[in-house]
């Protein structure tokens, strides 16, 4: 069978590697589908979309460490005085994470809510910690989750409560926490390498870190 194959004009500006077959097959004229244009990617970051990306994970870097040290003299002079407050038994009823990712770090607090009785009454509270990583905030939240847990509470408030990792028993965590630096370079390589992320951007929670929690107390059964 013989084939002219000639140059479709009207595709040459557009598509120079379309061509129309013509022949003696049935169906008439053939056309192959026109070539595609790899020449643009409009998906592609732009420098500018680098840019701001750099300049709003530098905002969370600066602003990482004053939080950091405000949350822990918070908690340092919130639990002054704790020691002389009894003891309640409680648990772990939940744990959750919130964060905003950085590349220099993130932003990341790991939430406890725990439950404990006095008296016959359930009262409720929680616990958040700071990390640079997320996933050393799961970790932390994960290690915890639906563990018992030993409350102190005011004496003269059952409602003011404190949870302290020095009165929990030696399984409250099975591994040993890295330090900060530790978690900022294992941060650094996470995303040298691309990892994704476990969660997407959440709005962070304003819980303070061990702060005496005042809910309203649910009577037990």
């Amino acid at each position: 069978m013989n084939l002219d194959i000639e140059l479709c004009p009207r595709f040459i500006h557009a598509h120079p590697c379309e061509i129309v077959a013509k022949g003696v097959s049935p169906a008439g004229v053939y056309s192959l589908p026109p070539a595609m244009a790899y020449d643009s990617y409009p998906d592609e970051p732009k420098p500018l979309e680098y840019a701001a990306a750099f300049l709003y994970s530098l905002v969370i870097a600066a602003f990482f460490i004053p939080a950091l040290v405000l949350r822990r003299a918070g908690r340092a002079l919130r639990e002054l005085g704790v020691d002389s407050w009894p003891r309640a038994s409680g648990s772990i009823t939940a744990g959750n994470v919130t964060v905003i990712h950085g590349w220099v770090v993130d932003y990341a607090l790991g939430q406890l809510d725990y439950s404990y009785r006095v008296a016959g009454e359930y009262y409720a509270g929680c616990i958040t910690r700071q990390y640079p990583d997320e996933q050393s905030a799961w970790n932390y939240v994960d290690a915890r989750r639906n563990q018992p847990a030993v409350v102190r509470y005011k004496d003269d408030n059952a409602k003011s409560s404190a949870l302290r990792d020095a009165d929990q028993d030696p399984g409250w965590s099975t591994t040993a926490e890295p330090g900060l630096l530790a978690m900022v370079w294992q941060h650094w390589n996470d995303e040298l390498r691309g990892d994704p992320k476990p969660a997407e951007d959440e709005d962070l929670q304003g819980d303070d870190e061990g702060a005496e929690v005042n809910h309203e107390d649910r009577t037990g059964t």
